[in-house]
């Protein structure tokens, strides 16, 4: 407690200057108080008024900074108990950048790892379209392949199960409205169609390493459930979205 009210005491140059005049005022008062130089009286009032100003400075300084710290401590108490609820919920991480970001710290580098560290049993796979993970130039492309080779050279125990949004559903209807509402054939219909071609590839390719089927009633959500792991990520209409491992 004392190194933290240290450090707030010492964080602003005014109030470490303000701090330690205020204290020596009021230290000089009561000195005056008790050794006057001249009439006893006069100096008597001079200390009181002096220990007044002094007081009126130094107390509530030093009650801001108790304060601060307390509120510094029950913010971080509120906050541990937060992570505390999502990991006994089964949440291990929530990423605060879902794209790759120059730390290294986002959802993308650990999703990459996690297939990489796949080595037998299914990856369950569900989205609308999917496209991120089954079109050539998308993010995992790469890791689905590297699956697929390993279920055909290696593992037949390590595969792939995916459920993508039914295209001619009132889902995708209700999507296309929004995303592509001048296409007259919308871009996730074709995002769908792509994912289908690429899994009917890699099913010719690698001795049918995937499964797949359809839903009509879209789950607003992407979901990479590995054997161990979970990754989830809301579908929301917009660029900022999130990831979070469960």
């Amino acid at each position: 407690m004392i190194r933290n009210i240290y450090k707030i005491l010492f964080s602003d140059s005014k109030i470490v200057f303000i701090f330690f005049a205020s204290l020596f005022i009021l230290i000089f008062s009561i000195y005056l108080g008790e050794y006057p130089p001249g009439n006893q009286g006069y100096w008597d009032i001079f200390a009181l008024i002096l220990g007044s100003i002094a007081s009126s400075v130094f107390f509530p300084l030093l009650i801001g900074m108790y304060m601060e710290h307390l509120k510094e401590k029950q913010d971080g108490g509120f906050i541990w108990s937060v992570f505390e609820e999502y990991f006994e919920g089964g949440i291990l991480r929530v990423y605060k950048d879902r794209e790759k970001s120059k730390s290294g710290e986002n959802a993308i580098t650990d999703l990459i790892k996690s297939f990489e560290n796949h080595k037998n049993g299914t990856v369950k796979l569900s989205g609308v379209s999917l496209r991120v993970f089954f079109d050539q130039t998308s993010t995992f492309y790469n890791n689905i392949e590297q699956l697929c080779e390993m279920h055909k050279n290696i593992n037949n125990n390590i595969k792939i199960r995916a459920l993508v949004c039914e295209p001619d559903s009132q889902e995708v209807f209700n999507r296309a409205k929004i995303e592509s509402p001048d296409k007259p054939y919308p871009q996730i219909k074709e995002d769908i169609d792509t994912t289908i071609q690429y899994i009917m590839d890699f099913n010719a390719n690698y001795d049918e390493p995937i499964e797949y089927g359809y839903y009509e009633s879209a789950p607003y959500c992407t979901l990479v459930i590995f054997p161990d792991k979970c990754y989830f990520s809301p579908n929301i209409l917009s660029k900022k979205n999130l990831w979070a491992c469960l």
